[in-house]
Parts: C-alpha cells; structure tokens; sequence
C-alpha cells in the first residue's frame, strides 16, 4: 500500500451528514434482492455488484451462476438488472451481459 492508500483514523471528518433513511432504503433493496434473486432469475445467486436510487425507485445489478465448472474461474456468471419501486418491490429484470468469472478483462 502506498502513503496515499493509508487513512488516518484520526482525519476522518466524524462529523459528516448521513442520510439514515437512505442507507435504511439501500439495505431493504439489499435484502429483498439477495432473497430474491436466484428464484426470480431461476439461477444460483451470487452477489449484488450495485444498487442505485432511480426516480421510480431502485435498480440493482445482480450477479448469478449461469453454468457451473470446473475450474470455478470458468463459471458462466450472468449480470441482471433488477427494477424495484421506493418501497423495494420487483417490478422487472433483464439480463445485462454473461461472462466467464475468471475474464476479468472488461472490468479492468
């Protein structure tokens, strides 16, 4: 790690606004979503990548298990987005791309 990868715990503002009701609203979408998921998309659930607010609500990027193999690095992992309303309720998904989990290329 470099210097200017270290934080300081003594320099870190404590003092900074939080929106509470926010974060409590990113959780709900969290939990409906790691519930959800793999039966909704009728896959094996991995991971939530992104959760962000939208003016209808919520969209979450997902993560399932497409295929399985082995080595794992060349699981087929599928990325869905998932619509939810302010109140964390489904209302659609689509799948956005699939790629092997060792391919990190895309991502670099």
């Amino acid at each position: 790690m470099t210097d200017e990868e270290k934080t300081d715990p003594e320099s870190v503002d404590a003092d900074v606004d939080t929106d509470h009701d926010e974060i409590a609203g990113v959780l709900a979408v969290r939990r409906t979503v790691q519930s959800t998921a793999g039966e909704l998309i009728g896959r094996e659930f991995d991971a939530v990548s992104e959760i962000t607010p939208t003016d209808d609500g919520w969209r979450a990027i997902v993560e399932v298990v497409e295929r399985r193999a082995v080595p794992d690095t060349q699981d087929i992992v599928g990325r869905y987005e998932i619509e939810l309303d302010e109140n964390a309720t489904v209302h659609g998904y689509r799948r956005l791309d699939r790629y092997r989990r060792g391919d990190t290329a895309q991502f670099e």
